[in-house]
This record gives structure tokens, sequence and C-alpha cells, in this order.
């Protein structure tokens, strides 16, 4: 009887090759690749592959969005938040009017900042508007005669990105963009099977459990059974109905689901607060956005804004620490808010356009040509942003010289460490070595930014995986791999091996 012998695998040495066979292992090979590995010391391309071609990048945008807000801005930029009212309180404690301004501060909610290692919450959610309401009772005010104003209109009224999926908005990573948000303008959605077959599954809602009438038809089936959860809610609909299988005694990971008003419930969160302070307010919370409309319609020389009192405040952190969590997380609201931050900023209107003609100029200013970057929205979630591989790598250059680079290494996710890396290239040679954005959208895996060789020698570099018919985790793990081919390559595992041999020789 004869005994069939093992086929040796034989993994190609050099870099292209290598890639290929990486590919040819997985259905990610029907897809369309795109990489350029830069040395920085001096410039030198090591490797291209569909370098020049465009690619949609996923969330690798946000490499743009955040270097960006770092060079106009400052790591130090803070977001204002204020109380306001026209006129100081009379004898009495009374003001006409209450007007709560959001100026795009992204961290009004349960989330830890500074960021560390992983997503942290606080409880209770709403400490800032705590602090806010606080503040107002200091000042003396005890009746409010007018409305509770939540004014959004620091940002023009486009809460949604261009080209989102329709799917994408009722979760937290598709949520609306305003300037006075609350909690990631999201809310943690909870799963938790019952105790006995049969019996509905229970769902909960946190901070805020009762935003949303909840249809719950989730049932828990037999342990062995397959998981299968279903969640629609209709765009301007407060019932979420949920339905489906969980089974028992299994633990289901929470996700997040879009708060459909944020402003709204930003005023009716403060009222409550107010009134449990022993604050009157006779009128009703009225929520202020800037339309289209009535920015199309402007005057040329509309006269300055009245000056208004402010009675309470509250400052964000430095816009470092918010990049550091917008890259860490991949959190697609918080880059939104940083994009028309930027057009209100530098351009003195805080639209979609505006930022991204921000973006353009900033690109031009990296020294990256227009036609290697269209842009569309600051998260990547849109499917019309197109990037070239060495777009990518230019602005990975350009920050390496930047006074900024420090906020920016930092805020990058780092291979088996952290953020949306901290399970990824971990026990291999390049864990800790590699900060770099991640990115995913159906059929789209990126992976661009810095590694540091056991050298000392830093390479930048980016990976793009399109019309990849690959499952994500399948396209990541390819994306991986051809990031520690990359590493081993010039410098990690093999290079080590092959300059050991060379001293031999000598």
């Amino acid at each position: 009887m004869s005994v069939a012998k093992k086929r040796r695998v034989v993994i190609p040495r050099a870099l292209g090759p290598h890639i290929n066979y990486i590919l040819r292992q997985t259905a990610a090979k029907r897809g369309f690749w795109g990489i350029e590995v830069m040395r920085l010391r001096d410039g030198k391309i090591l490797f291209q592959q569909n370098a020049d071609h465009l690619f949609m990048p996923a969330s690798n945008m946000k490499l743009f969005t955040t270097a960006a807000a770092l060079e106009k801005l400052g790591p130090g930029f803070v977001f204002r938040t204020t109380v306001e009212s026209d006129t100081a309180p009379d004898a009495q404690g009374r003001v006409d009017d209450l007007t709560l301004v959001g100026r795009g501060d992204a961290n009004l909610g349960s989330r830890v900042l500074p960021y560390h290692l992983k997503t942290e919450r606080r409880d209770p959610a709403d400490i800032v508007l705590r602090e806010l309401a606080d503040q107002v009772v200091a000042r003396g005010v005890h009746e409010v005669k007018g409305n509770l104003v939540a004014d959004d209109s620091y940002f023009l009224f486009e809460p949604y990105g261009h080209d989102w999926a329709e799917e994408d908005l009722e979760w937290g990573y598709g949520a609306p963009v305003t300037a006075l948000a609350f909690n990631d303008n999201e809310l943690l959605f909870h799963v938790q099977p019952a105790a006995t077959v049969g019996e509905g599954a229970l769902v909960s809602l946190s901070p805020i459990g009762d935003y949303y009438q909840l249809n719950n038809r989730l049932e828990t089936t037999e342990p062995n059974s397959h998981e299968n959860i279903f969640v629609e809610r209709l765009q301007g609909s407060k019932e979420l109905d949920v339905w489906g299988q969980v089974p028992l005694g299994s633990t289901v990971e929470d996700d997040a689901v879009s708060i459909d008003n944020p402003p709204q419930l930003v005023g009716d969160i403060f009222l409550k607060l107010l009134e449990a302070r022993g604050i009157k307010v006779r009128g009703r919370v009225m929520v202020k956005h800037f339309t289209r409309l009535e920015a199309a319609t402007m005057p040329a020389s509309a006269p300055p804004p009245m000056s208004r009192v402010i009675l309470a405040e509250h400052d964000s952190l430095g816009l470092g620490e918010d990049i550091k969590l917008t890259n860490k997380i991949s959190q697609n609201l918080h880059a939104e808010m940083l994009l028309r931050t930027l057009g209100h900023e530098v351009k003195n209107y805080g639209s979609v356009e505006t930022g991204l003609e921000v973006l353009r100029d900033f690109v031009a200013q990296a020294g990256i040509p227009p036609d290697e970057v269209y842009f569309a929205d600051g998260s990547g979630l849109s499917r019309k942003v197109l990037v070239a591989p060495e777009a990518v790598v230019k602005l990975l250059q350009y920050m390496a010289k930047s006074p900024h680079f420090g906020a920016y290494f930092d805020s990058l996710p780092v291979a088996g460490v952290d953020g949306t890396l901290d399970q990824r290239l971990m026990g291999t040679a390049a864990a800790g070595a590699i900060h770099a954005k991640t990115g995913t959208i159906t059929h789209v895996n990126s992976l661009s930014g810095y590694m540091d060789l056991p050298s000392g020698e830093r390479l930048a570099f980016s990976i793009f995986g399109n019309s990849n018919p690959a499952g994500s985790r399948e396209g990541a793990r390819a994306v991986d791999q051809i990031a520690l081919a990359i590493f081993e390559q010039y410098g990690g595992r093999r290079g080590a091996a092959r300059r050991k041999s060379a001293k031999k020789v000598k």
C-alpha cells in the first residue's frame, strides 16, 4: 500500500508573488487590490501594485479628515457648548428664553475620555448636561417664560452623507450628524436570552431605555441553535421591531441603533434636568436647525447676531483626544462632525461642501494631485469616495513631517493592542509595530499607516481591496497577511534571517 506524500507548499520570497500567493488562497483573489509601500527616511517607493488606481477607501477616509483637523485647528482646539439667553435673569430669576447651543462636541454622553485601549462608559450618561443645568441654577435662574431651544444651527442641517445606504441609517455607524449631539447619537442595544427555551428574549436600550417603542418578538431557542436577530426601524419612526431567535445561555454582543432626532432628545433631557432643579419652563422644547432653504435665501449682508448672555458653558478636551477616539474605534459620527467643524471654522460655514473644500485645500497643501482623491464625506461610509493608495502614502509622508505628527500617530490603532486592530496580527512579528487605520464596508477592506521595523526604519503603507467577494473577516485576514508579508520583507523576521545569513557569508 503506497502512502501519498504531502505536497510541500513553497511561499514565494519576492513580495509581489508572495502577495499574489496570499490572495490566491481565498475568494479575495477575485477582488481588485492596490498597494504602495514607502520608506519614510528618504521617500523611496519600495513596492507598488495598482497604486495609482482609484479605490473606495472605507474608513481610511478618516486619515484625511483627522489629519486636516489637526493641521487646520490644532490638537488643542476645544468644542464649546453653552446655555444662553437674550438677557440676564431679572430680580425674580426670570428669563424670556433659554437656548442650549451645540458647536460640534461629539462627546456629550457616556463615553469616557481620554480613550485608553478600549471603550469605557460612565454613568450617568448626561453628566455634562447636569453640570450645565447646575450652572444655570447657580446664575439665579428660577423661571423661563418662553421656550427651551436646542440650537443645532452651527452646522447646516445635513444629517446624512452623500450616497449613504438606507440600511446604514438605523445603526449607530450611520447615525444622523448634528451640531448638538448626545451619546454618539446612538443607543446601545442589549439582547439577553430568557431562562428557558420558548420564552421571549430580553431586549433593552441604554442610556435612554424608553426612547423607542420596542416591539420584541425575539425567541429563546435551544442552546445549539443558530443565533439570528433582526432589527428594523423605518426612517422617522419611534418604533423598533426586533424578531428572530437567540440560543439559550448565549452571550450576544451589544450593538448600537441610531437616535432619530438627537437635538430634540438633548432638549428633552435638559428640560427634565432644569425642572428637577426647580426651574420652571413655561414653554416647550424647540429645535433650531439651519436649513438649506434658509442658507439659499439668506441676504448677502445679514445683520450681525445679537450678543447673548452666557449662563453656562462646557469646554471639551482638546481635539487631539477626539481624533484619537475617532481613529482608534473608527467612529463615523465624530469624523462627520469634524468635517463640518472644519467648514465652519475655516470657511465660516459648517456644511459638508465647505468641509470638503477644506479637505481639498489640505491635500493640495500636502502635495497630493487632485485627481488622486475624490471626496464625498468625512468618514468613508459613502460609496462615492475614491482614493488612490499613492495618495494615502503621500498623506502619511506629509503628516510624518508635521509638528502634529505625535497626535496623529498616537490616534492610530496598534496591531494586537487596541482599537480596531486589537485582535488582529496578534502573535506575529508585526504586533505592536504597526500603527494603522482599518476600513471595512461591503466588498471593501483597507489598512493604511506606519510600520516600525526592528532596524528602526519606519515605512508608510497603504493596502486597498475592492470588489472583494470574500466576507469582511476573510478580507481582513488577507489584508493582515499582506501587511505581515510587507513587514517581514523589509526588516521583520525574513529580513533579519537574510541579514544573519549575509553575515555568515562574510
